[in-house]
């Protein structure tokens, strides 16, 4: 039974012993030891398989990542080019995922480890002038076909007409009234007493106590009786100052909005009113109210304010390449989304001197009849102008692309050859745009799948620059710093 657990023990003792030496036999080799396992195979360099660009000299850790660099023997070198089509010349090899950087030789990308891609002569750009940035493009049939690419002439039709865009509903400012007291006082009854309130010509709003008109009215009444008892007076002139005295105090009455009638009623009757009361000027829409029951209010001091919303405004915002089209007088239609198929109609009234310097645009009034009241202030619309339009050198608006700085075009110059040319435009239309320079009565112009010209365009342009320091041999950063000691 002892003898039997020694044999077990020692048994382990060997194991546990044997495990690292037989791990080391079978784990990843050394440098050194993988150019002897490699016998007749030439190491080239060793590289991080993280950072393959990067080219060292020696075996050992990667600066990088810290992991254990990689030979590269030359049977892994790349396999020969395959030779060109017969007629068709190398002009250079480049990474499609790095076309600026050319080099002279076929093999792997120090970049993103995959095969190099040979230019030949015949996709070389296209002699001519291109903006900066762009190039020429030449596009075999079947791959036109395949893009769906289209074209149309540049020529003279006319431009403009009706102008779409969105406007504001507002009240007409020269339909908003204000009602206040033209004395002092504190007010006693609000007959109005809602914001939205429609209202009525003549319809009692408030009722107001001031000691100042009841003292006026009293001043009022003993004038008129003085005038009276001086009526028959030897004196002409002091009877001439009491009638005066009469008419002065009236008139005093009456630049406070007191109405004829209610001084006629105070000579008649020979008593003052505790209390006016004021009414509404105008027939309308009460849009603010600021009386409380029992408020002190100043002269001038707003009480309401009234809209009369039976004419209003639209206010349209128009882009300033589009203001040549609408002037004042012209006709416009406007379309509510609550009111399908309902259209109001009026005219431009007022075209705005300053332009918004956030969104380029500049505001048009209109002024639009609204009898039944269904346009309500603040309301958005959808509004159609009658523009005019004009004869004008025009081009697709399909086949402009905006880069942000500039406008560019593709001029097909013969079958399959597309050149860049920048645009300058002047009226929008809304299927044409009026062309000021760039192009020609007679040029034909890409007008779909101009986005994929653009982008072979932008990338030949890569392409035919300079290579500066791309396509240089990788950059060596000498011996790899060393790991740790076995």
């Amino acid at each position: 039974m002892w003898r039997s657990k020694t044999l077990v023990l020692v048994a382990v003792a060997c194991l546990v012993v044997a495990a690292p030496i037989a791990c080391r036999k079978n784990g990843p080799a050394s440098g050194k030891e993988a150019g002897k396992e490699a016998a007749g195979k030439k190491i080239l360099y060793w590289y991080d398989p993280m950072k393959p660009e990067v080219h060292f000299d020696h075996p050992g850790k990667s600066p990088f990542m810290d992991m254990d660099l990689v030979p590269r023997y030359a049977e892994e070198a790349p396999a020969p080019a395959v030779a060109a089509p017969a007629g068709k010349r190398v002009l250079y090899w480049y990474d499609p995922m790095k076309p600026e950087a050319h080099f002279d030789h076929p093999g792997k990308s120090p970049f993103m480890d995959m095969e190099l891609v040979p230019k030949y002569a015949e996709e070389a750009p296209v002699a001519g002038a291109a903006p900066p940035g762009f190039s020429v493009v030449r596009i075999p049939l079947e791959r036109r076909q395949e893009i769906g690419v289209t074209t149309a002439k540049v020529e003279r039709r006319t431009v403009g007409g009706a102008v779409e865009t969105n406007g504001v509903v507002a009240e007409d400012e020269a339909r908003v009234h204000a009602v206040n007291a033209k004395f002092s006082g504190y007010l006693e009854r609000l007959y109005v007493d809602r914001t939205g309130q429609p209202v009525r010509r003549g319809q009692p709003l408030l009722s107001v106590y001031s000691p100042d008109l009841v003292a006026t009215e009293r001043e009022y009444l003993l004038a008129i009786e003085n005038a009276r008892r001086l009526s028959g007076s030897s004196s002409t002139e002091t009877a001439s100052d009491a009638r005066a005295l009469v008419e002065a105090t009236r008139q005093r009455l009456r630049l406070w909005d007191i109405p004829d009638a209610e001084i006629d009623r105070i000579e008649r009757t020979g008593r003052v009113s505790k209390d006016l009361t004021l009414s509404s000027p105008v027939s309308g829409v009460v849009l603010k109210k600021d009386a409380l029951p029992g408020l002190a209010i100043t002269a001038g001091m707003p009480l309401y304010t009234i809209a009369d919303l039976s004419t209003v405004w639209v206010l349209a915002d128009v882009y300033q390449s589009e203001m040549a089209m609408v002037a004042p007088g012209a006709g416009a239609e406007i379309a509510a989304s609550f009111l399908p198929g309902e259209a109001f109609r009026g005219r431009v009234d007022f075209v705005y001197p300053t332009l918004s310097e956030d969104t380029r645009t500049v505001k048009m009034r209109i002024v639009i009849p609204n009898p039944k009241g269904f346009l309500k202030p603040g309301m958005f619309v959808r509004v159609s102008l009658a523009g005019r339009g004009r004869e004008t050198l025009a081009v697709p608006r399909s086949a402009l692309i905006q880069t942000g700085e500039r406008q560019i075009a593709f001029v097909e110059q013969s079958a399959g050859v597309y050149a860049p040319r920048e645009v300058k435009t002047g009226t929008q239309g809304k299927d044409f745009v009026e062309v000021l320079t760039g192009l020609s009565e007679g040029d034909t112009v890409v007008t779909s799948a101009n986005f994929l010209i653009d982008s072979e365009s932008r990338i030949g342009a890569i392409g035919a620059a300079p290579a500066g320091a791309a396509g240089q041999p990788a950059q060596s950063f000498g011996k790899p710093t060393p790991g740790p000691p076995r």
